[in-house]
């Protein structure tokens, strides 16, 4: 230190916490036990696990070098705190240039990278492009991105650029990068924490069933056991070092944890938050990490009673006080404030710039004011997260302004770092990598059985059982945070610390990749009952899923199932399914409507109650008997909303799914967006597609079909209320549309024209007999029903291409209002429809569809394409056999 003031350079000392205990809620208390406990050694005390975050570096403690640049971790001779502990001082010599933050560029001379902002960008630069480059590389095996983002940290260290390209590699490796990595990745790290428990719904604890509280339980104990187990047995191999830091103690504590954001961010990873598993997990690593946190309290609390020292009793006394003043700071103070500042906020609308930076403010306090007490830096920001409503506007708003510079931008330089840190040189001694490769094995195949054994009894599946228990396997994020903790406290050295990383990666990806290999929530939604309108017998209420992402989805639903004309002799129950993307959240929402219900307003005011009360509207002016609504709300990510469009479907036995396509007509004749995400809402409408349990319409709306008063006159010359025009070319599809067609007329003052188009006598050799069989047979019944040329018309016109074809529609669709095509996804190319395949834009539509609702086609005419009920095998395009003759059930 001297030696550096003679030289003339600023010295800049880097203080790791005096206490080697996380600061959670116990750690001054453990601290003083442990001390008096153990006084012979020098205040190097076990970690213990914390709270529901993992033991992440101090702000001082985030100062600690890089294991492999030439810097000192070593303690000076006879320095203590307060004459009782001693601490670990870091000794930072920085150059004189790197006084100034930025520099005047290379033409003056300056060497950018020897200033401090210009070397922060360059880190942010570097980690984020090589972590998403090999993010893109391992995406098809399904690793998530923390797993790549440890990677990319891996080889700017001295594991890969260190030893390739060394110059290079200092650029990482100087004090002054490491400080900037390590406290702006804290500090990012902080405010994820805060968003995460804004996201995080308490309710999940209180709605969570035995099985998530068994779950928790094993989980969580019998890997304790295990491996405290397995630690008395090689009590013999154990190192002198280990034993000295207790590092199987600390390793244990936190090893056998299941943490609920590795779950919970592992799982967004592999879109499965709102499947029936993943809310398992998530519900099952929450109540675990309560659970551990009250235990540690209560322990802590018993030993401050028990002991006979008068000065920890006293410690212990003032450390529950000032821990109590803050958590009442966080509820009475902290929370109202923001709640405040969250209540005249406009429905859909964001905080303002200075409300959000006020929250942040309160967070930062919280933060701060955390590590004053000596709590972790992550620990007021995350309780005072819990304490708040998710979802609209608070949780929308962080997401939606922080997730994408935080999590997307900041954090990866933690994760980084933790890669940075690994030297696999460093492995020389194998058999003590072997050693702890063992207690890590048997950590983590005991947290696999012991996950199993409650799902298995209560009356799970294997397969379901053994997911479970990889989900529980997860790991990443507070590895790495408590792996870093652990190495600037000196519990791991180089060669442990390589080790349990290497450990880490290897479990974080094949964990994750193979719960996606194998979980595939859509194979419930694989049909073996017939539920199509097509064979739906006569009389038989047509049970249709009507779903609704906004206001403006409202009226042409409406339209459409005025046009369906329920009467009391062929009714129609209509489950309406209000779809809303998941933002501010971290579990998705799936529940029947309930007002007043808070968590059934996804938009965060009145727009859910607006929908349902329209259609409840709808079924109250329909004769008695006639119609049935029961409304449902889904709040999830658009990547596996189609997951509860089908489990609605499938729970209530719908025979139609009806989806509202993504563009509609504006008014200057243009076609636009119905919504901001309209490319997730159209990879939405198309996984409902591929794994449907029934048939499903797209409705496409051009404004030309509305809802007609009950008391209103008649619409038009014919005297009828809707007309309507099916255009049949067969298959499968246009049966289907055929069916809903007929059924749309019958008994009701429709007036519907099926137009029929077959090719020349000559041109139908080499077809497939079967098809055609059934598609005459479906005519033929149509117009043996109720044909009368009248308001039923029935026209066969014979075409010899798509060019014929198209000018008939293009004719007679003006006069109608609505208009039914069937998709034909699987029917074979034909004539008809040979022209016109190559110009389509929107796959879903289908060919027909297609044209029709294109812009240069002309058309504005509201129309509704019908795909027939199919079997689909889970995340596959094609169709598994069916024993059927017409190739759908």
């Amino acid at each position: 230190m001297h030696a550096c003031m003679q030289r003339g350079l600023p010295m800049f000392v880097a203080q790791p916490s005096p206490r080697l205990v996380p600061r959670a809620i116990v750690s001054p208390w453990l601290a003083a036990i442990l001390h008096a406990s153990h006084p012979a050694r020098h205040g190097k005390f076990p970690i213990l696990p914390g709270a529901l975050f993992p033991a992440a570096p101090s702000t001082r403690a985030l100062l600690a070098p890089s294991p492999w640049p030439p810097m000192s971790l070593d303690a000076p001779p006879g320095a203590h705190l307060h004459g009782e502990l001693t601490v670990n001082k870091s000794l930072f010599c920085f150059p004189p240039n790197n006084s100034a933050a930025t520099s005047s560029g290379v033409f003056a001379g300056d060497d950018p990278l020897k200033f401090y902002f210009p070397l922060l960008l360059y880190h942010v630069c570097t980690v984020f492009a090589l972590s998403r480059a090999i993010h893109a590389m391992l995406r098809g095996a399904n690793v998530p991105l923390v797993i790549s983002q440890i990677l990319a940290g891996a080889l700017l260290g001295p594991s890969f650029l260190g030893k390739v390209l060394p110059h290079a590699g200092e650029l990482f490796a100087t004090p002054e990068g490491w400080v900037q990595i390590n406290t702006v990745g804290g500090y990012a790290f902080m405010l994820q924490i805060f968003v995460v428990g804004v996201k995080t719904d308490l309710g999940m604890i209180v709605k969570s069933g035995k099985k998530a509280v068994a779950i928790a339980f094993f989980g969580t104990a019998a890997p304790h056991l295990t491996m405290f187990a397995a630690g008395a047995a090689l009590k013999a191999r154990v190192p002198a070092a280990w034993k000295a830091t207790f590092m199987l103690t600390n390793l244990n504590s936190w090893w056998s944890l299941s943490a609920f954001i590795v779950v919970c961010c592992t799982l967004d990873d592999l879109n499965l938050l709102s499947s029936k598993l993943g809310r398992l997990a998530m519900s099952s690593a929450l109540i675990g990490d309560f659970a551990n946190t009250f235990s540690i309290a209560g322990v802590t609390s018993y030993l401050l009673a028990s002991s006979p020292s008068e000065k920890i009793q006293r410690i212990g006394f003032l450390s529950l006080i000032t821990f109590s003043v803050f958590i009442g700071f966080m509820a009475f103070v902290a929370r109202p404030t923001i709640l405040r500042l969250m209540r005249d906020v406009p429905e859909g609308a964001f905080l303002c710039e200075a409300r959000l930076v006020a929250v942040l403010l309160i967070t930062i306090t919280c933060s701060f004011a955390g590590e004053i007490l000596g709590l972790h830096a992550t620990y007021g920001p995350f309780m005072l997260g819990l304490m708040l409503p998710g979802g609209a506007p608070l949780g929308v708003t962080l997401a939606e302004r922080l997730d994408r510079l935080v999590a997307g931008v900041l954090m990866p330089l933690l994760f980084a770092q933790g890669g940075m840190r690994m030297d696999i040189f460093k492995l020389a001694d194998a058999s003590t990598c072997l050693l702890l490769e063992v207690f890590l094995v048997v950590g983590a195949v005991s947290k696999f059985v012991f996950c199993m054994l409650p799902c298995l009894y209560f009356g799970m599946s294997h397969e379901e059982a053994f997911l479970i228990g990889l989900m529980m396997n997860f790991k990443g994020i507070t590895e790495v945070v408590y792996a870093s903790a652990f190495m600037d406290a000196k519990v791991f050295d180089d060669q442990v610390y390589t080790t349990f990383m290497i450990n880490v990666l290897v479990v974080g990806a094949t964990t994750a990749s193979l719960v996606k290999h194998m979980y595939h929530p859509e194979e419930k939604y694989v049909a073996y009952r017939r539920r199509t309108v097509q064979h739906k017998k006569l009389g038989e209420e047509l049970r249709l899923l009507a779903c609704v992402h906004s206001q403006a989805d409202v009226e042409p639903m409406l339209a459409l199932l005025d046009a369906s004309s329920p009467t009391p002799a062929s009714p129609i129950a209509v489950y309406l399914l209000h779809l809303a993307p998941l933002a501010g959240l971290t579990t998705s929402v799936l529940r029947p409507f309930k007002r007043g219900d808070r968590n059934c307003t996804p938009s965060g005011g009145t727009d859910a109650e607006r929908i349902v009360n329209a259609f409840q509207f709808f079924v109250q002016q329909r004769p008695l008997g006639s119609a049935s609504l029961l409304p449902y709300v889904c709040i999830a990510p658009y990547a596996t909303m189609h997951d509860d469009v089908c489990a609605v479907a499938l729970e209530k036995r719908a025979t139609l799914i009806v989806v509202p396509f993504h563009k509609r007509l504006a008014i200057d004749g243009s076609v636009e967006n119905t919504t901001a995400n309209a490319g997730a809402v159209q990879a939405a409408n198309i996984n409902v597609l591929n794994y449907s349990p029934c048939s499903v319409a797209f409705l496409v709306d051009r404004g030309s079909l509305s809802v007609v008063p009950a008391a209103a006159p008649v619409g038009d010359a014919d005297g009828y209320p809707h007309r309507v025009a099916m255009y049949f070319l067969g298959g499968p599809d246009d049966r289907e549309a055929l069916a809903l067609a007929a059924y749309m007329a019958e008994d009701a003052q429709i007036g519907l024209t099926v137009f029929r188009f077959v090719l020349p006598p000559e041109w139908r050799k080499g077809g497939d007999l079967e098809e055609d069989r059934l598609d005459d047979e479906a005519v033929e019944e149509h117009v043996r029903r109720g044909v009368d040329d009248r308001r039923l018309v029935y026209s066969e016109n014979v075409v010899s291409g798509s060019d014929e074809m198209v000018a008939v529609i293009r004719k007679a669709s003006p006069a109608s209002d609505l208009l039914i095509v069937g998709r034909r996804a699987e029917s074979p190319e034909s004539p008809l429809t040979a022209g016109i395949s190559d110009w389509s834009e929107h796959m879903e539509l289908g060919v027909l569809g297609d044209l029709l609702t294109s812009t240069d086609f002309g058309c504005r005419v509201t129309t509704l394409v019908v795909q027939q009920q199919t079997r689909a095998a889970a995340g596959e395009v094609s169709r598994s056999p069916r024993p059927e003759s017409d190739g759908h059930v």
